[in-house]
């Protein structure tokens, strides 16, 4: 039996099982970058986060190649989802949402085609902020970029209010 990740009480549940996590949040990319550069989740958990995204005209550069904002923007949405099923925070409301503060980026290679994945894996959690390092590669497997990132974790008493959709 698969671990069924805990939610905030803010979270659509307070139980949800991984793959109906999955499929909420791609039905919430709709109208968000993420919906705009066709990222997918693939699995969302407290250990990893995984999503992929196709090279489509829409994300390529002028030479034909995934523009780096693109790769990165995977990467980060990808690094946050893993942030929230660690810290059991919030995927609709900035109370227990991790917000990124800090994103290094290496880009070691480029493609032109299919899909490209990113992995995600917290390096460290803690109280107020998380670590999550992300390997984006082909669908082959050839690594495309590292990127580690550092995320803020609002608490209760924080009062900033998200914008409604």
């Amino acid at each position: 039996m698969r671990r069924r990740i805990q939610m905030s009480e803010h979270s659509p549940q307070n139980e949800m099982a991984p793959e109906d996590v999955v499929a909420w949040l791609n039905k919430r990319f709709n109208g968000t970058l993420m919906g705009q550069i066709g990222i997918k989740m693939l699995e969302v958990g407290p250990e990893r986060a995984i999503a992929e995204m196709e090279a489509l005209p829409d994300v390529m550069t002028m030479t034909g190649h995934i523009h780096a904002g693109a790769m990165i923007s995977l990467a980060d949405s990808t690094a946050t989802f893993a942030a929230v099923a660690f810290i059991k925070g919030s995927y609709v409301d900035l109370d227990r949402f991790p917000v990124a503060i800090g994103i290094s980026s290496q880009i070691v290679s480029n493609t032109q085609h299919g899909a490209i994945r990113a992995e995600s894996t917290v390096s460290h959690g803690g109280r107020t902020l998380v670590t999550v390092d992300t390997r984006v590669t082909t669908d082959e497997g050839r690594l495309l970029a590292i990127v580690t990132s550092t995320h803020f974790v609002r608490n209760s008493s924080t009062k900033a209010v998200a914008p409604k959709r």
